[in-house]
């Protein structure tokens, strides 16, 4: 009688150490009606949710981590983290890429006009043009640039912010529409800009900072200025980059989490520290991969316009930066950003959810939900 009374008390034990935490809001389905919320709580974020999950020393079950989705369930290697970035593009092509290809299609239409504006002030300075003439078309040009960086940044920072919510799907296997993921992601999409924005701003004064020394220097001594310049900003690359890494995760943090911009940086940072050389390694070789893929693609088309300029200038310059020319070279941007985008984001958002598993056992809770919602599929 003592040993039943024992196991029962144990069988008791065990159901109550398996209950746990209510699983993360993913978008999967669940078989049971969710817990009561209170009526002062906020709304639900988009993906995982926030803060630390449970230990790592607990597993629901035992054998290999279930793989319901893109990625199995436990912590990630590299090799795992660059097939799901493709795998969650493979599992949504229509959602992911068509998102992509209406993002980058807008972006290059704003650049051409941007780029016809300044050929054609380039065109009216005539044969010989003044000082006056040069020096404000190489500021129109200065500021087509900046628009054009700015249109890029915001076009990026939409298109991540619907790509983040794809992802946490894909993660745990759960259908993906295109209308309830625009649902999800349209409310975080201005903090994703205001994100990148922050980021952009903290690196563009830090370069400045670096950079001001030597600028003084100049007007004392040139040698020395310039030397000053180099290795201030040098110094100043070396911060801006590592800044940039620890706050690379803070995207998927805002979205995913539905904390606020400066807490999604420091959730970032938190995630980053003390795993900064993979985090960095993984986003540079992801970031090497879109670039050679990007410019693979790119370059025929950039061949073919310039071969079109070329033979139809007859004497004039100003054929190469035609109509015809920067379609032809917009046409294999589109298609090289729609590609690679998509890749770069599947990377950060796998980073993402890597380290959570690491640092806060977040693999449990993916585990649990995976069970609960039957993997979405």
């Amino acid at each position: 009688m003592a040993a039943r009374g024992t196991a029962t008390r144990g069988t008791a034990t065990r159901g109550t150490a398996t209950r746990g935490p209510a699983a993360p809001a993913t978008g999967v389905r669940r078989p049971a009606a969710p817990a009561p919320v209170p009526a002062t709580a906020a709304p639900p974020a988009p993906g995982f949710g926030g803060g630390p999950g449970p230990g790592p020393g607990f597993a629901p079950g035992f054998g290999q981590a279930p793989k319901p989705g893109i990625v199995p369930l436990r912590p990630l290697g590299l090799g795992e983290v660059l097939d799901g970035a493709l795998g969650y593009i493979r599992a949504h092509p229509r959602v992911v890429l068509g998102a992509s290809a209406i993002v980058a299609v807008i972006s290059q239409i704003v650049q051409v006009v941007l780029q016809l504006v300044v050929t054609s002030s380039a065109q009216g300075l005539g044969g010989s043009p003044d000082l006056a003439q040069v020096t404000g078309l190489l500021a129109g040009a200065g500021v087509t640039g900046f628009v054009g960086a700015i249109i890029t940044l915001v076009a990026t920072a939409v298109l991540t912010g619907v790509l983040m919510v794809v992802i946490s799907r894909s993660v745990l296997g759960a259908p993906v529409d295109p209308g309830e993921v625009w649902r999800a992601a349209r409310p975080r999409v201005p903090g994703v800009l205001g994100v990148a924005v922050l980021v952009a701003l903290i690196a563009l004064g830090i370069l400045v900072v670096g950079a001001v020394p030597g600028l003084l220097l100049l007007a004392v001594d040139g040698v020395l200025g310039g030397v000053v310049i180099g290795i201030g900003v040098l110094a100043a690359i070396v911060v801006v980059v590592w800044l940039s890494v620890s706050w690379s995760l803070a995207t998927p943090a805002y979205v995913l989490e539905g904390v606020g911009v400066t807490e999604a940086l420091r959730r970032s940072w938190f995630l980053v520290t003390g795993r900064f050389w993979p985090v960095f390694g993984i986003q540079l070789l992801g970031g090497i991969i879109a670039a050679v893929i990007a410019a693979v693609i790119a370059l025929p088309f950039q061949f073919i316009g310039t071969a079109l300029g070329v033979a139809t200038a007859n004497g004039d310059p100003a054929a190469i930066t035609s109509l015809p020319v920067l379609l032809i070279t917009a046409i294999g941007a589109i298609i090289a950003t729609t590609l690679t985008t998509p890749f770069q984001a599947g990377v950060s958002g796998l980073l993402y959810v890597d380290q959570r598993m690491r640092r806060e056992g977040f693999d449990i809770e993916l585990q649990r939900a995976a069970v609960g919602g039957g993997g979405g599929r």
